[in-house]
């Protein structure tokens, strides 16, 4: 319960700094009108719901039902589903707003310049806050050799956050030196659709890495993560030896619950399925 206690607090001060730039956003967006910051505003907005669910699916998690007497954990990975395709959805419509308004420019010539306003205050500002949420939440995760799904989810979402703002930032600096009437003058009226290419070629990978692990758990397929198969190896390796049998050793993850499977192909000690059996209680100790 202290990994869950440790997930749950990193959702609190989550939840806080996503409110905070969200709302930030939504106001600079509508200012200035710019659809990167559409994007960036939004993602804070995502951010701040899921990490609130995340939250009480977090407490929630470990509870056994008549229907699921292993728990919910089913339902962190889920999040991590659901959260991944948010964001891949919502980096598709940004991509094509911004594409029907740099056709209109460059086919028909009709555009409005971008308003900078406040931007670069603002874009800094969120771009340290998310990159440092972000730290904070996969140091937290580390804190538990990363068993939660959740809290890599949220961190890859807070990188992904603080990295569009930084790019935003990066982007729109040039703008306050190119005149509009110069050569570059067609950045003040596409600038937007340049920069969210950008942003999404940077951004779209983690995502997809969260959907496709995410999957993984939800299918019960065999982890990959080193660190947790050598903990778990090192926890079950006193009790098996090497000349007691021919044994394979499964280990699936769905959110914080890791089930260890056991398949005996072949043993020459009779006993030998009797002691496991014997010792099973102390295969589950807490991977801390």
């Amino acid at each position: 319960m202290k990994q869950k206690q440790i997930e749950r607090n990193s959702l609190i001060i989550s939840s806080v700094v996503n409110f905070l730039t969200g709302v930030a956003g939504i106001t600079v967006f509508i200012y200035t009108g710019m659809n990167s910051l559409f994007l960036d505003s939004v993602f804070s907005i995502i951010a701040f719901f899921s990490s609130v669910i995340a939250f009480f699916i977090s407490k929630n998690s470990h509870k056994r039902t008549k229907k699921f007497p292993q728990g919910l954990y089913f339902l962190e990975p889920l999040y991590a589903v659901f959260k991944s395709i948010a964001i891949l959805f919502l980096l598709m419509v940004t991509f094509i707003e911004t594409s029907q308004t740099a056709y209109s420019y460059f086919f028909n010539q009709i555009g409005q310049p971008i308003t900078t306003g406040p931007v670069l205050n603002y874009t800094f500002t969120v771009a340290i806050m998310c990159l440092l949420l972000g730290y904070y939440n996969r140091h937290q995760n580390k804190k538990m050799n990363n068993i939660s799904t959740i809290l890599a989810a949220e961190s890859k979402g807070n990188i992904i956050d603080g990295l569009i703002s930084l790019g935003i930032g990066l982007a729109v600096l040039p703008l306050y030196f190119f005149d509009i009437n110069s050569q570059l003058g067609f950045l003040h009226y596409t600038g937007d659709f340049f920069i969210c290419l950008v942003l999404i070629i940077i951004s779209i990978k983690d995502p997809i890495m969260i959907l496709i692990e995410a999957f993984g758990e939800l299918t019960h397929a065999s982890i990959n993560d080193h660190d947790i198969i050598a903990t778990v190896e090192e926890i079950i390796a006193p009790y098996i030896l090497e000349n007691e049998g021919d044994l394979d050793i499964h280990i699936h993850k769905q959110g914080m619950r890791i089930t260890v499977s056991i398949y005996i192909l072949s043993v020459e000690d009779t006993d030998f399925i009797q002691r496991l059996a014997e010792n099973k209680a102390s295969f589950t100790k807490p991977i801390t």
